[in-house]
């Protein structure tokens, strides 16, 4: 017969699902601009929370992805195009960034691309695209191939967004679990500080677009921008998180 601990676990479970598929949704479209610019092999970088550093979020490389690995801002091809929101592409490139990676993913770096995800005033992150395939493994990467990963990079920063708000409410719900199964009294399930700090992170500017809804477009815009820049330059400390259920 169905109790607490299966409705609670049955949530639990599906919100892990729903935010595996977005991150699926990532790499498929990293993928797909592989495939539009005949790149080896792509990932997105995004900032490291409390750091200068960018770290591998989704990569065609397996290896990448799985290590967590982060460069520098300060130095590094990739960092340069986040700060300066740029985009780049580069033959047998040298920083110490790519060195790092190389020596990782056991690649050599002969072409590179990198291009900024930006939406309006916000950059997520960084889009990189190494090596060529099919016909084109000898040649660079060419202007239109630029071209092309940028208005990719457009189209991430909407797919960044709506991975961003599937963590915050799927984090959410594994609190609420959490408290849930401390109420009830159900063994082995706990929330974890992770959830608690992407919850806490996301949460003011969810707030926000609760309370926008009766707002007229341009005053709702302007709350959104002054939630985002909150929540983006302000964050949540480890010190600050305390978390027991």
């Amino acid at each position: 017969m169905p109790d607490f601990a299966t409705a609670l676990r049955r949530i639990h479970d599906h919100s892990e699902t729903i935010l595996a598929d977005a991150t699926v949704m990532l790499r498929q479209l990293v993928e797909d601009t592989c495939s539009a610019i005949s790149a080896a092999e792509g990932s997105i970088l995004v900032p490291v929370e409390g750091k200068n550093e960018l770290r591998f979020f989704v990569s065609i490389n397996p290896v990448l992805e799985k290590s967590g690995m982060s460069v520098s801002v300060d130095g590094t091809i990739s960092g340069y195009v986040f700060s300066s929101r740029q985009a780049m592409a580069k033959v047998k490139p040298e920083s110490p960034g790519v060195a790092k990676v190389d020596e990782v993913a056991k690649v050599e770096t002969s072409y590179l691309l990198a291009v900024p995800i930006v939406d309006d005033d916000r950059v997520y992150g960084v889009a990189t695209f190494v090596n060529r395939r099919g016909d084109k493994v000898n040649e660079p990467f060419s202007v239109e191939d630029l071209k092309t990963a940028q208005a990719f990079g457009e189209i991430y920063a909407t797919a960044m967004k709506l991975h961003r708000k599937i963590e915050f409410s799927t984090s959410t719900a594994r609190v609420e679990i959490a408290d849930h199964a401390n109420e009830f009294e159900v063994e082995g399930i706990s929330g974890s500080e992770e959830d608690l700090r992407t919850a806490l992170r996301y949460r003011l500017p969810a707030l926000l677009a609760e309370k926008a809804v009766s707002l007229p477009d341009r005053e709702r815009e302007l709350l959104f921008k002054i939630g985002e820049l909150i929540s983006d330059y302000a964050g949540v400390g480890e010190e600050s998180v305390a978390y027991d259920l």
